[in-house]
């Protein structure tokens, strides 16, 4: 350490206003600070939510101790590569696997705390999406596009499905047997098929047409 040199750098919260976005360097917990707590609330998709940090060094020290370096080239550490490695794109997934992704129970985000009408203390409830009935004709639409930070991709990832008895009956919402009568029949075109007694007919789909995009974000055409 240089003697008598003062504080070598400031750390500041990136995104936040000033001058409440920088750390204090007593505070012997920095991160335990009310902006964080705001840019934790605020983070997008792309993985955990996480902050960013600007290490804004005073300059005649910086260049004291390092040097004049034009280029400066950081070292990801292990655990920012670990998160990365876990974030990239799947080769391939089936098309059950999407339905059971999106009928996932998930927790709500502090912001959407509930009151709680016994206690009076704000719960963090769940929500699970489930399908109660389904249309002749299935159109279902992937998301291709995913967003991190500002900048958003494509996902290339290869959706695999059935081209005949696709199954929907493991996603449907469960219920008693007079709401399942009120489906009606299939479709009178379809030729019959040898089913299991836990997988009516209505739940059981043929693939028709598929729609396809090719390109990236900045253009393409669809087939």
């Amino acid at each position: 350490p240089l003697q008598g040199a003062g504080a070598l750098f400031r750390i500041r919260l990136a995104g936040g206003s000033a001058p409440c976005a920088y750390l204090s360097p007593q505070d012997p917990r920095p991160l335990c600070h009310p902006a964080v707590d705001r840019a934790l609330q605020l983070s997008g998709a792309g993985g955990p939510p996480h902050v960013k940090l600007t290490v804004e060094w005073d300059v005649s020290t910086k260049e004291h101790l390092f040097g004049n370096i034009q280029e400066e080239v950081v070292q990801d550490a292990e655990s920012v590569q670990l998160q990365q490695q876990a974030h990239r794109q799947q080769h391939s997934c089936t098309l059950d696997e999407c339905f059971q992704l999106y009928t996932k129970e998930e927790q709500l985000a502090p912001d959407d705390a509930w009151r709680c009408p016994h206690c009076k203390v704000p719960q963090q409830g769940t929500v699970k999406l489930s399908l109660w009935t389904l249309p002749d004709i299935l159109i279902i639409h992937l998301k291709r596009f995913r967003q991190v930070a500002e900048h958003r991709h494509k996902l290339t990832t290869l959706v695999r499905f059935p081209l005949r008895g696709l199954n929907m009956a493991p996603h449907m919402a469960q219920r008693g047997q007079a709401g399942r009568q009120l489906l009606g029949r299939w479709a009178p075109w379809q030729p019959p098929l040898c089913l299991p007694p836990s997988c009516p007919r209505d739940y059981l789909y043929d693939l028709y047409a598929v729609c396809n995009h090719h390109g990236s974000m900045q253009g393409g055409h669809y087939t």
